[in-house]
């Protein structure tokens, strides 16, 4: 069994543990500045994402108080501006956010692997990351950084973004 396949049947197992009654969709928007090689620009996503976890109101004690799983589909944009012409890239993927709620306080760690595309050269793009938010009743505030993987035909690129977001969450479903 494959790393990805396991990694779904334990979300799966833990959303089937939580309470699916207070499973949240979530809408957000990243924007950052990125510098890779050397070379600075700004970073653009947009994100849906289905929430859940062990709500903070039930009785549970220790390790499981405040869980949040969330599911996420991710679409985006970056430009590094470098000196042989600007490097343009788009994405599109999915991934995992995994984290704790405490009152006002959502510390989280997250990874997305997407399709890419910078300038007709296809490769992929992964980050690996983590985040604070500031939480209020139907949406947050948030701080994040993240390291991004880059592959292309062309070879490796490494890239470094720190930004801020913003993220709605209802029951729209």
């Amino acid at each position: 069994m494959s790393v990805a396949t396991r990694s779904a049947l334990a979300f799966l197992a833990a959303s089937a543990v939580t309470c699916p009654t207070y499973a949240q969709e979530a809408l957000a928007l990243d924007a950052a500045a990125a510098e890779g090689n050397g070379d600075w620009g700004f970073a653009v996503d947009g994100r849906v994402g289905y929430r859940t976890g062990i709500p903070r109101d039930l009785p549970v004690v220790g390790a499981l108080y405040g869980w949040v799983f969330q599911l996420e589909i991710i679409g985006g944009y970056r430009q590094l501006f470098v000196d042989t012409g600007d490097l343009h890239l788009g994405r599109v993927g999915g991934g995992l956010r995994v984290g704790g709620s405490f009152d006002w306080f959502q510390p989280f760690v997250y990874s997305h692997c997407s399709a890419a595309d910078a300038d007709g050269n296809w490769g992929v793009l992964v980050d690996v990351g983590g985040a604070l938010d500031w939480r209020l009743k139907t949406w947050s505030l948030g701080v994040h950084y993240a390291h991004d993987f880059l592959h292309l035909d062309t070879g490796w690129v490494d890239l470094n973004e720190i930004g801020a977001h913003v993220e709605i969450r209802g029951f729209w479903l």
